[in-house]
């Protein structure tokens, strides 16, 4: 099934000239925190949305690869990945309040991120 060759490789190679080759990990690696961290704290207080975390751990591992292949082609954006993995971590005990306060927005903004998600993978197919 075609939907299913965007999952074949969650880090792409880094032979030759690749975009992958540079910032590849500098900006994948603190999206994928980032994107794992904010649904940890938006999802695990409460146990029926823990389930979700899956659907941040996915988004932060492809939409993180594809997104540091474009870093390749704009190095700036390596540093608002930076700076926002940093935000995100200062505003860490703010995020963890408002998700331990709140059920359904965890749970629309984690549906959210899906369906980004999904659009994404349905757009990558559609162009190849």
């Amino acid at each position: 099934m075609p939907v299913f060759t965007y999952f074949r490789a969650p880090f792409p190679s880094a032979q030759g000239f690749s975009p992958y080759r540079f910032p590849g990990m500098m900006a994948h690696l603190p999206l994928l925190l980032a994107s794992v961290f904010t649904g940890f704290l938006l999802c695990w207080p409460h146990p029926v949305l823990r389930l979700l975390l899956v659907v941040w751990i996915l988004a932060g591992l492809y939409l993180g690869r594809d997104f540091a292949i474009l870093c390749h082609y704009a190095p700036f954006l390596v540093l608002v990945v930076w700076a926002a993995a940093a935000i995100l971590v200062a505003k860490a005990p703010a995020i963890s309040k408002f998700g331990a306060s709140h059920t359904v927005i965890p749970a629309v903004i984690s549906f959210g991120v899906a369906v980004v998600f999904i659009a994404h993978v349905y757009r990558s197919n559609k162009e190849r």
